[in-house]
């Protein structure tokens, strides 16, 4: 065997031709996505100088003179300039931990959303985009634990997704205060070792499209943190000139709990608001994901009028 062989793992067992050519496409593939995700860093660290020249200037001609309307017209660029900061430090963030990723080693590939959640100081997080009737359309998750504490929620019908997307600002809540504020929520949050929950909207121009919430075991984000972050998923990120609107590809379609609504309906003789109460109760009893138990009923058929074992 040559020095130049491949191992697995360390354990000195060469690889067969084809698992080496696979690991050579993961390798090139990890290696395109990080200098795309470096490019976008780029990007928004040049947006960041320019609105911080902007800013700088219009201050200049205020100490001059100008008008003093100019230091409102000041402080939206320097607004603009903590945004697309906010959308570098992801990126960069991020292309570290794709530079570091190894897929031959079978890690677990690294989430955009964990950077998302770094930028803001919390434990987890979750993005949820929204139509006009505050219906899901995708979920991105930090991890397991956040994609549940998202998904109760939206079975519980509280939390502070909806009140943020209610108010149009940041909420959050921490301690014997979850219970108080979101009571069914916030026991919930609880039981998976969480004591604050934070929220703000996700806006393009004046229109609601989501909201990122986070968690953590101890205390929420500061607002300004989570302003600033959802400000750059916003405007940079998620839709901006090179924005993405599935987060790499994180973002899950909530196409297969619509498919089992249905799917359920049909076979439960019910509505399918119904049978979309049935796949959440489902979820509730059983401590797991709506997305977990869809996936059951398209591909397992499984039946939500008989009880769990």
């Amino acid at each position: 065997m040559t020095s130049s062989e491949p191992y697995c793992s360390g354990a000195r067992v060469p690889l067969d031709a084809g698992k080496q050519a696979a690991m050579v496409g993961e390798d090139r593939s990890r290696d395109d996505d990080v200098e795309l995700v470096r490019q976008r860093a780029a990007t928004a660290q040049t947006r960041a100088a320019a609105s911080a020249a902007a800013a700088a200037r219009t201050d200049l001609w205020v100490q001059q003179g100008g008008p003093e309307v100019l230091r409102r017209v000041a402080e939206r660029h320097r607004a603009a300039a903590a945004c697309h900061l906010a959308a570098a430090e992801m990126h960069e963030t991020y292309a570290r931990c794709l530079d570091a990723w190894r897929p031959a080693k079978r890690d677990a590939r690294p989430l955009f959303m964990s950077s998302v959640v770094a930028a803001c100081g919390a434990d987890g997080g979750a993005v949820v985009l929204l139509d006009e009737h505050v219906r899901q359309l995708a979920v991105a998750s930090s991890d397991q634990r956040a994609a549940r504490a998202q998904d109760l929620e939206w079975v519980l019908g509280e939390g502070p997704i909806r009140e943020a997307v209610r108010t149009g600002a940041v909420v959050a809540a921490e301690g014997a205060g979850l219970v108080a504020r979101w009571p069914a929520y916030g026991r919930g949050l609880h039981d998976l070792g969480l004591r604050a929950a934070a929220a703000v909207p996700l806006l393009s121009g004046e229109r609601q499209f989501g909201a990122l919430a986070v968690f953590d075991r101890l205390s929420p984000p500061r607002p300004a943190d989570l302003q600033r972050v959802g400000a750059a998923l916003g405007d940079d990120v998620l839709l901006g000139p090179d924005g993405d609107p599935l987060l790499y590809g994180e973002a899950d379609l909530q196409s297969v709990v619509h498919q089992a609504a249905g799917m359920s309906s049909e076979a439960e003789g019910c509505s399918l608001a119904d049978a979309l109460t049935l796949i959440k109760a489902r979820s509730f009893t059983e401590g797991t994901t709506t997305r977990d138990i869809a996936h059951r009923i398209v591909h397992q058929g499984l039946r939500l009028t008989i009880e769990p074992e």
